[in-house]
C-alpha cells in the first residue's frame, strides 16, 4: 500500500485521538466550567488561534475565494451544524448519561455520513466500511456495557442522536470546502461564526474559572488541541477520505478517551469493556488500511 493511500485515513484518526482529551482536559477544569462554556470556548479559542496562524502563513481567507453561493450552500450549513452539535451533545449527555449518550452520538454519526455523503455528495461507502462499521459500533455498545442502563430511557437519546446528525451535517458540508481551501482556513471561518453564535453563553454561565492558571490552560488546550488541531487534521484527511470511512474512523474518539480514563484517572474497566476497546480498535485499524484514499462516486 503506497503513503498517499494511508495519508488520509491516518490524518482523520490523528484528528479523532485530539478530540478523545476533550473530556480528560474537561475533568481537569475548575469548579464552575459548565458544558455549554466548554462548547463555547472550544469554537471561540480554536478560531481565533487559527486565525492567528492563518495570519502567519498568509492563508487568511480572500474573499473573491468565497462566493456568496458558496457560504449559503456549505459555511453557513457547516457552521450551525457545529454549533448545534455542542449544544445537543453537552446537554445530551446530561440526561442520557457520559456512556449512553456518547454511544448514541458518535455511533449513529457514520450512519447519517454515509447517508448524507451518497445524497450530497455522491460517494457511495467503500466495502470495508460496512464491517469496520458494525465492529467499531459493537465497541462502542461493550465499551460503555458497564453503564448501561443509566439513562432516562428512549426520550433521553433524542438530544445524542440530534448531536450525532449535527456532526454528520458537519462533515459533509465542511469536506468540499476543504478541498478548495487550505483546511486551516475553512476551520478558522467555521470555528469564528461557531464561537460569535455561541457568545451569549459567555454572559449566561460562569467564566471567572478561566482567569486562574488551570482555567487558562485547559481553555488554552480546548481551543488549540481539541479544536484548532483537531478538526484540521480532520478536514485535511477528508481531502483523501470518503466521508462515510472519515465519520467511521472518528470513533477513535471514545477509544482514545477511555485509554486516558483507564490509565491517568484510573477508571476501573470489567472484561466487556476491554472487548469493546479491541473491537473498537480493530473496526479503526480496518479503515485505516483498507478504505484507500478516495470515495466511490455514483455520478
Amino acid at each position: 500500500m503506497s503513503a498517499r493511500l494511508s495519508r488520509g485515513p491516518l490524518l482523520v484518526l490523528a484528528g479523532a485521538l485530539c478530540f478523545s482529551t476533550t473530556g480528560f482536559v474537561q475533568a481537569l477544569a475548575p469548579e464552575g466550567a459548565t458544558p455549554y462554556v466548554i462548547g463555547g470556548v472550544r469554537m471561540m479559542g480554536g478560531g481565533l488561534a487559527l486565525l492567528l496562524w492563518c495570519a502567519l502563513r498568509g492563508l487568511l481567507p480572500r474573499r473573491d475565494g468565497w462566493p456568496p453561493e458558496l457560504v449559503l450552500k456549505r459555511v453557513i450549513p457547516a457552521a450551525l451544524a457545529l454549533v448545534g452539535f455542542q449544544i445537543c451533545f453537552f446537554r445530551g449527555v446530561q440526561e442520557a448519561g457520559v456512556a449512553v449518550g456518547t454511544v448514541a452520538a458518535i455511533g449513529f454519526s457514520p450512519v447519517v455520513v454515509a447517508v448524507l455523503g451518497f445524497l450530497l455528495l455522491g460517494e457511495k461507502p467503500v466495502k470495508i466500511w460496512y464491517a469496520s462499521t458494525a465492529l467499531a459500533i459493537a465497541g462502542l455498545i461493550l465499551l460503555n456495557w458497564r453503564n448501561g442502563g443509566s439513562g432516562g430511557g428512549v426520550s433521553a437519546l433524542v438530544l445524542p442522536l440530534a448531536a450525532g446528525f449535527c456532526y454528520a451535517c458537519y462533515y459533509v458540508f465542511s469536506k468540499p470546502l476543504g478541498q478548495r481551501h487550505p483546511p486551516e482556513t475553512v476551520m478558522m471561518v467555521l470555528c469564528l461564526a461557531g464561537g460569535v453564535c455561541l457568545s451569549p453563553v459567555f454572559f449566561l454561565y460562569p467564566t471567572a474559572w478561566m482567569l486562574s492558571l488551570p482555567g487558562a490552560l485547559v481553555a488554552l488546550h480546548l481551543g488549540v488541541i481539541t479544536t484548532a488541531l483537531a478538526f484540521s487534521l480532520t478536514l485535511a484527511g477528508l481531502r483523501e477520505t470518503p466521508a462515510a470511512a472519515a465519520a467511521t474512523l472518528g470513533l477513535g474518539e471514545p477509544l482514545g478517551a477511555a485509554c486516558l480514563g483507564i490509565f491517568f484517572l484510573h477508571e476501573s474497566v470489567g472484561v466487556p469493556a476491554l472487548a469493546g476497546m479491541a473491537l473498537l480498535l480493530g473496526g479503526v485499524v480496518l479503515l485505516t488500511l483498507f478504505s484507500g484514499g478516495g470515495g466511490k462516486r455514483t455520478g
